[in-house]
């Protein structure tokens, strides 16, 4: 019996033997490396990069180019423009200021300007974005002469009466644009001065209810067509109205 007690006794130490862990054979366990966090900071991606004008002198404000700016980092896009040349005339589409997609109307009002080559600098500031400022640069060409479409013939000969409303004339379509909390309407079309010899000055387009304005052309030379869109903070059912005055250059 006492053999049989050792014998079990043995075989125990054995398998104890057998199923302890060696001292350093116990692999460590793997640690995975954490994810780099993503950058939760906008990243500015402005289109296009530059901004070509070509105009005639004595031209008024030309067609409009877009601006266009998309967030492609994280977090919201907060960007304010600014320009450092007075014939660069900038107007931001109102509501974008905290989305992912940004957008601003460049316009240029080269009024009293000699002919030659001009350049002028758009900044893009967000104070949290990894690539901010951006330049983004203007170039504006002024021609020499009158904006006068080829086969137009000479221009008009000059007009001593006052030509009163009916030299306006006026092609415009209003649109309702909603985003977020911001409303405005959408105004695009052209004015045409049809008179022989009398300026349109201070041309704006009114929304009567909200009060607000916009300013079309600073002047339009007799003879000639402005072409327009603007924004104005206005209500969805707002009316809108041309005001003008009449100067003899």
């Amino acid at each position: 019996m006492a053999a049989c007690k050792n014998s079990i006794f043995i075989l125990l130490v054995l398998v104890a033997a057998l199923v302890a862990p060696v001292a350093g054979c116990i692999p460590a366990i793997q640690q995975q490396p954490a994810a780099p966090a993503a950058s939760s900071a906008p990243v500015m991606v402005v289109n296009p990069d530059k901004l070509v004008f070509t105009i005639n002198q004595g031209q008024g404000p030309t067609l409009e180019q877009l601006l266009l700016v998309t967030n492609q980092g994280g977090g919201i896009l907060n960007q304010s423009m600014s320009d450092n040349a007075q014939w660069i005339v900038l107007q931001p589409v109102p509501g974008t200021s905290t989305t992912q997609t940004c957008s601003a109307c460049v316009n240029i009002d080269a009024t009293g300007m000699a002919t030659g080559q001009y350049t002028g600098i758009i900044t893009l500031t967000d104070d949290g974005a990894l690539n901010s400022p951006i330049y983004v640069p203007v170039y504006l060409t002024i021609l020499p002469g009158a904006n006068i479409p080829p086969g137009a013939g000479s221009p008009p000969a000059p007009s001593s009466i006052h030509p009163g409303d009916s030299a306006a004339v006026w092609v415009n379509q209003t649109d309702f644009y909603q985003y977020a909390d911001v409303s405005a309407l959408v105004v695009s079309g052209s004015v045409t001065n049809t008179d022989r010899g009398w300026n349109m000055a201070d041309v704006k387009i009114t929304a009567p209810i909200s009060g607000n304005n916009v300013t079309v052309a600073a002047q339009i030379p007799p003879g000639e067509t402005v072409m327009y869109k603007r924004y104005i903070p206005s209500f969805q059912k707002d009316t809108v109205k041309l005001s003008y005055t009449w100067y003899k250059p």
